[in-house]
């Protein structure tokens, strides 16, 4: 019996964590950072006692951890579920990011994301107008590449869904990709390859 109210405790409250940020900063001699944001939401039936009046109602924690990593060559890195791979080909010098999209990407797991989770987080984001800022990323996994020199052009190898999948420069050095979780769920893509090419004026 004495088990009782914490099992029902722990049942009407929930933890989940939203999509990843995954942040790259290169710097001229390749080395670089590497940082993952993991966003996290926390959901408690009744909140503390707030003044004379007033029942609390609910309590709602949102958190962003931040895990850190350092490397001495971007091309020589292999993270779970995606690798740098420079070459030149007829003197065209072109980067590419693959990146495992399949339904059983290592990535998913590496970024604690979860199917449940990410339902749960965006069920409870629609209730809430200030949950919206918060629930931008969440159905996305979101690639920020920093490289130490101009980008002339990025682009998907093959043909995505406009919109959703997005690859983008917002800035002569800077990259933006947009994954979007449903479709990796959903198997569509087993493998996804970003082209970059760097300017060579």
């Amino acid at each position: 019996m004495k088990l009782i109210p914490p099992t029902v405790i722990f049942c009407l409250l929930f933890c989940a964590c939203a999509g990843g940020n995954i942040k790259i900063k290169i710097r001229p001699d390749l080395s670089g950072d590497l940082v993952l944001y993991q966003k996290k939401i926390t959901k408690k039936p009744a909140g503390v006692f707030f003044g004379s009046g007033l029942v609390p109602a609910g309590e709602l924690e949102i958190s962003i951890k931040e895990r850190a990593y350092k490397f001495s060559n971007y091309t020589h890195i292999l993270p779970p579920g995606f690798r740098f791979i420079e070459f030149t080909e007829d003197k065209t010098q072109e980067i590419q990011l693959v990146v495992d999209t399949s339904q059983s990407s290592p990535l998913l797991k590496a970024l604690e994301i979860n199917k449940t989770e990410i339902d749960t987080i965006l069920s409870e984001a629609k209730q809430r107008d200030d949950l919206l800022r918060f629930n931008t990323l969440v159905e996305f996994i979101q690639f920020e590449i920093q490289f130490p020199f101009a980008i002339k052009k990025v682009k998907f190898a093959d043909p995505r869904t406009p919109g959703e999948w997005t690859v983008r420069l917002d800035s002569a050095e800077k990259m933006v990709v947009n994954i979007p979780l449903h479709s990796v769920w959903n198997n569509e893509h087993q493998l996804t390859t970003i082209q970059i090419y760097p300017d060579s004026n």
